[in-house]
């Protein structure tokens, strides 16, 4: 599957029964140079020009590449700075005011990119100072309570399908 080919969106788009241009893009989320060796399946974003289109795919799924796929909405998740890891979400790594780089696997002064822990016993999360886990994991207690926060505040994260005129999306 090639997702900026317009003519496999467009197949897709009419084995679902979408109208065309209804999918208006389409990106794998790991590039394809990233990709281990061998893998034979990747994830997909898929941007719709209407709200009733992306429920359409959500509620009854796409045939890609021969295969039934389903999808979900793609709810934006707490950013995390990549050099001291706080998910507070004033900053990036460029502007980070921490003058050193932190660890998001052991918590170490060093480079994520450099750490040796591979015993997911010896992981340090650098958000809530627990052992365990790494300031990366989606089990932190930390990034679950900005995760769910952040969903409580946006009325459009707690409905699976986009909110429009039909009464079965609320």
């Amino acid at each position: 599957f090639q997702p900026n080919n317009t003519a496999e969106l467009s197949d897709i788009e009419k084995n679902v029964g979408l109208n065309p241009q209804t999918i208006s893009k389409a990106r794998y989320i790991k590039p394809v140079a990233r990709r281990n060796p061998g893998q034979r399946t990747a994830h997909t974003i898929s941007s719709f020009s209407s709200k009733e289109g992306a429920k359409q795919a959500i509620k009854f799924g796409m045939a890609v590449a021969g295969k039934k796929v389903y999808g979900r909405k793609l709810i934006p998740e707490p950013s995390r700075c990549l050099k001291c890891h706080s998910f507070d979400g004033a900053h990036i790594a460029a502007k980070c005011p921490q003058e050193h780089e932190s660890c998001g696997t052991c918590g170490e002064q060093h480079r994520t990119s450099e750490c040796s822990v591979q015993d997911p016993t010896q992981y340090h999360c650098k958000n809530c100072s627990t052992s365990g886990h790494a300031a990366w994991s989606r089990e932190c207690p930390t990034f679950t309570k900005k995760w769910d926060d952040y969903k409580n505040r946006n009325e459009d994260a707690k409905y699976r399908f986009y909110l429009t005129e039909d009464p079965l999306t609320w």
